[in-house]
């Protein structure tokens, strides 16, 4: 027996022609895919910022591998700082889709040793003031940036992170989250229908509660099935080789 393909996802398109079937426009007179695009992406992103509250594993990155350059012998001190954000030059410019850093794991440029996961300190009063060494050790998120004391050698990084999903634009557009749709177009109706003076407008608003907190809910439960295990005292240790 073939297997049936996923009906889990669909495109912009299809939650264009749910909204005007909401909205009575099935012809699409008024609210035309244009005058509907706005509105669908500020709905995608509020289903995202709810669902990533929720610690949905949908928006985690991971394996994503950068390089922080070296400090200089002569700028090097305790009162030195390095930092990579999404203006520094490749390969060591931030994702343009990361919101937050979750773990960053380093090992020194062109090696093959094992990454060794890094100390965060960005709820731990920042980063410490000492002379730079062979590694980095520690990092800290501020400004959209993750700041580091830096390290006497190149150092290759390995990211985890949460990411946003890109907007959509064409009518072809998946929309990356699946069995959304109802709380995707309920959130675009509810502000084209306001916009526009529709008395749907309110009633859409609170379906679009509704259907969040259905989509929240299994999300959660997903969640629940994984299992989690802590992890033992001491587990971040590990040597580093030194390249010279």
């Amino acid at each position: 027996m073939p297997l049936m393909g996923s009906t889990a996802y669909t495109t912009l398109a299809g939650v264009n022609t749910l909204i005007r079937s909401l909205l009575n426009d099935s012809a699409g007179n008024v609210f035309s895919d244009s005058v509907l695009l706005p509105y669908v992406n500020s709905s995608y992103r509020r289903v995202q910022r709810k669902l990533a509250n929720t610690g949905s594993s949908l928006f985690k990155t991971d394996n994503v591998l950068l390089v922080v350059p070296a400090i200089p012998a002569n700028l090097q001190g305790p009162d030195m700082e390095t930092v990579i954000n999404d203006a520094t030059p490749p390969p060591a410019q931030l994702p343009s889709n990361l919101l937050q850093p979750l773990k960053i794991w380093e090992r020194p440029a062109g090696s093959t040793v094992e990454f060794v996961e890094m100390v965060d300190l960005t709820e731990h009063d920042g980063l410490p003031s000492r002379t730079q060494g062979a590694i980095l050790q520690v990092w800290e998120f501020r400004t959209d940036g993750i700041y580091f004391i830096g390290a006497t050698q190149d150092t290759q990084i390995r990211l985890r992170y949460v990411a946003s999903l890109p907007d959509l634009i064409g009518p072809n557009d998946t929309i990356l989250i699946r069995f959304s749709q109802e709380a995707i177009a309920l959130g675009a109706a509810a502000a084209a229908g306001m916009a526009r003076g529709s008395p749907l407008a309110d009633k859409y608003a609170l379906e679009q509660d509704d259907a969040d907190e259905d989509l929240i809910l299994l999300f959660i439960r997903q969640q629940q099935h994984t299992g989690r295990r802590r992890r033992p005292y001491g587990s971040r240790g590990g040597a580093y080789v030194v390249v010279g």
